[in-house]
């Protein structure tokens, strides 16, 4: 089954390649609300973050996008503990505009690869985790004009079977 979906989608490819437009590149400014077990870890605290993107338009209101974001959650302290996370992911997403053009309103849904980094320190020891998980999004945009979007995507990760690291992120976005 893995392998009949792989071969598709190798030949899938170069006719999806062929059907979009010239990519466009740009940049997002990114809000971060934790939630779930993060939001714990954290103290509630949001964190900024920044990425950069391009954009497949393939028409009709389909479009792929590559991206790569980094976030950091600030320092969180309890008494003697002091904590705080970041993440790089790299992933792609796929937006569908309500319009059947690249404007206006529109879902979208994405996967990544995470790469967390958690930081714990106390008095007696510093202790630095790092681990990359899968992630998913999911979301909701409108693209005001060609060059400028907002943005709001539910963020979801799997740290470990007991710590859930989701995200609740707006942005803005710049296309070049």
């Amino acid at each position: 089954m893995k392998t009949s979906f792989l071969a598709a989608l190798a030949l899938l490819a170069p006719a999806l390649a062929l059907k979009a437009e010239a990519p466009r590149y740009g940049l997002q400014g990114l809000a971060n609300i934790p939630l779930g077990d993060l939001k714990t870890y954290v103290d509630s605290k949001p964190g900024p973050g920044f990425g950069i993107h391009g954009t497949f338009d393939l028409n009709d209101g389909h479009m792929l996008r590559p991206r790569m974001d980094y976030s950091v959650f600030p320092e969180a302290s309890f008494t003697t503990v002091k904590q705080n996370a970041s993440t790089l992911s790299l992933g792609g997403d796929y937006l569908y505009f309500i319009a059947g053009k690249p404007e206006g309103l529109y879902l979208t849904v994405g996967v990544s690869a995470v790469r967390w980094s958690f930081e714990h320190k106390d008095a007696s020891m510093d202790i630095t985790t790092r681990t990359t998980k899968a992630g998913l999004a999911a979301g909701v945009g409108y693209q005001w004009s060609a060059t400028l979007g907002t943005e709001a995507r539910w963020l979801h990760s799997s740290v470990s079977n007991t710590f859930k690291a989701d995200t609740l992120q707006g942005g803005v976005t710049v296309r070049f």
